[in-house]
């Protein structure tokens, strides 16, 4: 984007649906729909002054005020070695409108997702950066957190909170989605609608048609092997949790038990490796409890 992109050509190269309203410069590009112009307008405007709300893995999240209900903004961050070296800046501007378009066409196939509202990618000297910005969920909790301490939220039966997240991935799957980074913290119970949404959908992969057997195995073995570092720090999940997430996701006792058999024989594939480096690397040891992000609660809030 040397000069002022085309709205048009960005709309059509990345699916961007009719419903999200875009505005394009040479030093940015915002896409926003009906009711959050301001609060994109207010991110793009001063990105470094946004209030801040809590932490989503790498990235903090900001929180502000729209007509329609808080928005949560989250800030794009590199990961692994390259956030010592490029951090928060991309060479391609797209990340934040892939993400978007993917949420808006999940959303309309009632795939429980959260409400991704708005994009925004800032030209700099050294790069882009980019931003998503989601509805918050009203008392919504993740999954990771709600696992280590069931018994604190008993407005949510272990059974019920189990079988909703199989069921959301479930459908993520038969909509051609395969989770960029499927781990308990990317599943978000929320209250209002009793149901578990996903969140977090940056990297993952869309295809046309639903997952084959083996696409969803290497999706579910990604969950699976984040429980299994979760159940070395102290989380109390086990087999039959397994089971009644699985059973959820197969339709049944008999497709669940199948499931469980197959992605339970693919964790055991190098997994003494995974403990060695969850060990070395500090992310296991003592039993310590959720994850936190650096200080912060366990997450309430959408990414």
């Amino acid at each position: 984007m040397v000069g002022p992109a085309d709205p048009v050509a960005i709309r059509e190269r990345y699916g961007v649906p009719e419903a999200v309203e875009l505005r394009a410069s040479s030093r940015e590009l915002l896409g926003f729909l009906p009711g959050f112009e301001d609060v994109v307008r207010a991110v793009a405007e001063a990105p470094d002054a946004l209030p801040r709300a809590a932490r989503a893995g790498r990235a903090p999240l900001a929180r502000l005020d729209s007509p329609l209900g808080p928005v949560l903004v989250r800030e794009y961050r590199k990961g692994g070695l390259l956030r010592h070296v490029r951090g928060r800046r991309f060479l391609g501007p797209w990340r934040p409108f892939v993400e978007l378009s993917l949420a808006r066409r999940l959303l309309a196939a009632r795939v429980p997702v959260v409400e991704a509202v708005g994009a925004v990618v800032l030209r700099g000297w050294t790069g882009w950066r980019g931003f998503l910005l989601t509805l918050e969920v009203p008392g919504g909790l993740d999954l990771e957190a709600y696992l280590y301490d069931p018994a604190a939220h008993p407005e949510w039966p272990l059974r019920d909170a189990l079988a909703e997240a199989g069921r959301t991935v479930r459908a993520l799957h038969d909509a051609g989605v395969a989770h960029g980074d499927l781990h308990p913290k990317n599943l978000l119970l929320d209250p209002s609608a009793a149901a578990v949404r996903a969140l977090d959908l940056d990297r993952s992969g869309a295809f046309d048609a639903p997952l084959d057997d083996d696409a969803r195995v290497r999706n579910l073995t990604r969950l699976a092997r984040s429980v299994e570092k979760h159940r070395l720090r102290g989380m109390p999940v086990g087999r039959r949790e397994a089971l009644r997430f699985l059973r959820a996701y197969g339709g049944g006792a008999e497709p669940g038990d199948r499931w469980l058999a197959v992605v339970r024989a693919r964790v055991r594939r190098g997994l003494w490796l995974h403990r060695a480096w969850w060990r070395l690397s500090g992310q296991v040891g003592r039993a310590r409890g959720p994850a936190t992000g650096g200080g912060g609660a366990p997450h309430r809030v959408p990414a």
